[in-house]
């Protein structure tokens, strides 16, 4: 069944309510002192990774490390930093605090106290840059998106989930009102706008978190929907969106409470009034299951009218059948394996190909690893104030059914960390893996090992 895409208005429908006013983006943010880290509960959990060896663990890493005083690079952009700051001064002596050629500058200079892990004065003087870049180009200028995507940056790094919010959604509010309903080159900033929200959601950030993940999933079928109309659907960015269409709607599906939430009455009436000022009368996707199993659907018949990708065709069928493993419909899990495991037999390197997908226990689901985790980005500090990391390697069971049995943490506990201890563990119990697939059929498998990071 062909998933069924929505026009783009139903995407201000669902965001308009949450957007800030202009009035509010155009006043200079309120000094705030920012509240103190509760460090007793984990933020988030990464896709744990395999550990073959005892011996020989997988070390993961931060993606951005901080900023070293030792490094000839840290020398260089110091340097920068005081000639800016003078050439600035030098501007303002001249044309005044609002002079148009210091938002430049000042976007320069906030780039490089960033790089040097100066994150403070980083927001401090970008947002003076898109201040002063607003007065002289107007409230809607585009000059002032890379300025703003700098600032979310700093505010990510820092844990100002709130101002991050904040200005992911002005972003799109800006470049929407910019480029209207159905220009393309929307398209990444649909993506962006709703990878926040799923990022948002995963750190427990907000009140309204099934809201968030209405959003993301609308935004996602809406960038789907613009790939096809302007690029074809033969597009890789398609598939990409379908996946997180399917991301989106198994949070959804997991969380029964937040799916209520969706449905309370003051949204649905808002979002009804929107829809019919905007003269959109199409219905909404569901949330929920059926979205996120028509989504993968549509995966697999994308890789089968492709023909000329066998394994990635096997690898959507076993994404559907992950699916149905995990809403415990297992009979039709056990086809979909089945059906899966016997294209790759096809295949001429058949032994290989069935090791890769079927070979050992996996996460999943493994669509939810396109959405990464904002602290791991954006992280510049481990020993930052914001938010910190630490590991744990996890020892446990799986049975034919990818249900975790047995499961006992084997990384030495401390007081300091036992709390979260207990809570990955139990996050671990409650997980889902594919089980190891033997001439098409689930098996149970005993001593999985892998190491997990995690968020707090």
């Amino acid at each position: 069944m062909a998933l069924r895409l929505p026009s783009f208005s139903i995407i201000l429908a669902a965001l308009l309510i949450r957007l800030a006013s202009e009035a509010v983006l155009a006043q200079e943010p309120a000094e705030e002192v920012p509240p103190a880290v509760d460090r007793s509960r984990l933020l988030y959990i990464e896709a744990p990774i395999a550990i073959q060896s005892e011996l020989d663990p997988i070390l993961l890493e931060v993606l951005v490390k901080p900023a070293s005083e030792d490094d000839p690079d840290y020398i260089s952009r110091a340097e920068s930093i005081s000639q800016y700051d003078s050439l600035v001064a030098d501007i303002e002596s001249v044309g005044g605090a609002w002079d148009r050629s210091l938002s430049e500058e000042l976007a320069a200079l906030g780039a490089l106290q960033q790089q040097q892990g100066n994150h403070e004065q980083a927001v401090e003087t970008l947002d003076r840059a898109i201040h002063i870049n607003r007065i002289n180009s107007g409230l809607h200028t585009l000059e002032q998106i890379p300025a703003i995507e700098q600032l979310i940056q700093s505010h990510l790094v820092m844990g100002n989930w709130e101002q991050a919010d904040v200005y992911n959604n002005y972003l799109f509010y800006v470049q929407q009102k910019a480029f209207g309903r159905n220009d393309p080159r929307l398209i990444p900033v649909l993506d962006k706008l709703a990878t926040w929200n799923i990022q948002a959601f995963n750190i427990g950030y907000g009140e309204m978190l099934g809201m968030r993940l209405r959003e993301a999933q609308i935004l996602f079928v809406a960038a789907a929907r613009m790939v096809g109309v302007h690029f074809g659907k033969n597009d890789e960015r398609f598939v990409s969106y379908l996946r997180n269409i399917a991301n989106s709607s198994y949070l959804l599906s997991r969380n029964q409470d937040l799916l209520l939430e969706t449905e309370r009455p003051e949204y649905r009436s808002s979002q009804a009034m929107l829809m019919d000022k905007l003269n959109e009368h199409r219905p909404v996707l569901p949330p929920g299951y059926q979205t996120g199993e028509r989504a993968l659907q549509d995966i697999v018949e994308y890789y089968r009218e492709k023909g000329d990708a066998p394994y990635e065709f096997a690898e959507a069928v076993t994404n559907l059948a992950d699916w149905y493993l995990m809403f415990g419909r297992r009979s039709q899990a056990n086809d979909y394996y089945q059906a899966a495991w016997q294209v790759l037999l096809l295949q001429e390197n058949s032994e290989e190909l069935l090791q890769r997908l079927f070979g050992e226990v996996v996460p999943l689901p493994t669509f939810a690893e396109s959405i990464s985790n904002p602290a791991a980005d954006y992280q510049a500090d481990s020993q930052s104030d914001a938010i910190n990391y630490d590991f744990a390697d996890v020892m446990f069971d799986v049975t034919e059914n990818g249900l975790v049995r047995n499961a006992k943490i084997v990384s030495e506990q401390t007081e300091e960390n036992s709390s979260h201890h207990n809570s990955l563990r139990t996050n671990v119990r409650n997980s889902f893996f594919r089980p190891l697939i033997v001439d098409g059929e689930p098996q149970r498998s005993n001593g999985a090992y892998f190491r997990y990071r995690y968020w707090y």
